[in-house]
């Protein structure tokens, strides 16, 4: 099982620079006072220029970047055109209000509407997270029970979809099982969890962080080189977010150093 709070750790401990966007004097000053109180050795660079931060990140001017409050058309669309990639897949990293830590995506509305789509987010996820050695269980979501593939053709395929998932993800070696709509099952047994849809995803996502007591820590984007936390806008402060940028790097880094 994947091991989160020891990713946290890793960031706070490892000196590094991590680049956030857009944040406002309050917000910024409340990350600072938080890495301070506790005694992390990452430090923070304002960005209120989306080109700007995505460049330093790829010249390794900083270790990592924080999406912060800039807007997300605009972050998505520097990092297509710096990393030169055709689409930007994020996983993000949750808590329940159980303490359980765990993986879910897709989590952007425009993401993972094809079997193809969710099947490319997965792989990058488990390679993304590899780097810290983490070797993920899968659990595929879909739309009803298997019991439930009369009540419309939109569920019908949905489950239809959610069994070639599963039989891909096998054939690839990943650890995969069809939950079908039982999400707290899913949650319970396995680390990464795979929606439906990325409306359904992002759905998941605000039920649980801002309507159910859980936590977001953010949502990495898992097919670039370099590390970047996607956020909500709807924080008091960034502290995890960039804990989790900056354990990612230096997992990274030292899995370079490895080979």
């Amino acid at each position: 099982m994947m091991d989160v709070r020891g990713l946290l750790a890793l960031g706070c401990q490892t000196p590094s620079t991590v680049g956030i966007g857009g944040l406002q004097v309050g917000t910024m000053n409340a990350t600072v006072s938080k890495l301070r109180e506790t005694g992390c050795r990452v430090s923070v660079k304002g960005y209120d220029d989306p080109g700007l931060l995505i460049r330093d990140l790829v010249d390794h001017k900083i270790d990592a970047a924080v999406r912060g409050m800039m807007g997300s058309l605009e972050i998505l669309r520097e990092l297509k055109s710096q990393f030169g990639i055709k689409e930007v897949l994020r996983t993000a990293v949750l808590e329940n209000a159980s303490g359980k830590k765990f993986l879910l995506t897709p989590v952007g509305i425009d993401e993972g509407r094809t079997v193809s789509a969710r099947i490319r987010l997965v792989r990058s996820t488990v390679e993304f997270f590899s780097l810290p050695g983490w070797k993920l269980s899968v659990g595929v979501l879909s739309k009803g029970r298997t019991e439930d593939a009369s009540r419309g053709i939109e569920i019908m395929r949905s489950l239809s979809e959610g069994d070639r998932i599963v039989k891909r993800l096998q054939a690839l070696g990943i650890p995969a099982k069809h939950f079908s709509i039982l999400l707290e099952e899913s949650v319970r047994e396995v680390d990464l969890v795979v929606a439906p849809d990325g409306v359904t995803g992002n759905l998941i996502f605000r039920s649980l962080h801002f309507v159910g007591g859980g936590k977001a820590y953010g949502a990495p984007v898992v097919n670039i080189p370099e590390v970047f936390v996607d956020t909500s806008r709807s924080k008091a402060d960034f502290y995890d977010a960039v804990l989790l940028a900056a354990g990612l790097a230096a997992a990274q880094h030292a899995a370079a150093d490895r080979t």
